[in-house]
């Protein structure tokens, strides 16, 4: 039997997890960092979250958070306390949009498990009614 009830809270978790690594990652898009050097190789510039799904066998969905390690791209600006000798630092590569697209598909995707839930919980009542 499938249990539509824990597919549906995978889902929102899932969901949940996508919101909080895209509202981290705008609210640290015009952060600088350190370029890494041979001596330095590590930067100190937020690498932006990205969230993988896995489907289960039983259904529902786990979901990873991962930072990517090299989500970063080289900017000029000298007055950055993070500038080299050439005035570059590391800053992250945050899409605006992309992040956006993210929340609208977290958001459409969190009500349609909400969706699921209230479902099953009327389908329940339904059967208990009938069966008292």
């Amino acid at each position: 039997m499938v249990d539509a009830l824990s597919i549906a809270l995978s889902g929102l978790m899932a969901q949940s997890q996508r919101l909080d690594a895209s509202a981290s990652n705008i609210a640290n898009a015009g952060t600088t960092g350190a370029l890494p050097t041979p001596q330095s190789p590590a930067t100190t510039v937020y690498k932006p979250l990205t969230v993988n799904y896995t489907a289960l066998p039983n259904g529902g969905v786990e979901s990873n958070v991962t930072a990517d390690p090299n989500g970063y791209s080289p900017v000029y600006d000298p007055t950055s306390n993070y500038a080299n000798s050439k005035g570059m630092v590391a800053a992250p590569n945050v899409s605006l949009s992309q992040e956006i697209v993210n929340i609208v598909m977290a958001k459409t995707l969190y009500k349609a498990n909400v969706d699921v839930i209230k479902t099953q919980d009327s389908m329940t009542g339904d059967l208990l009614n009938t069966i008292t």
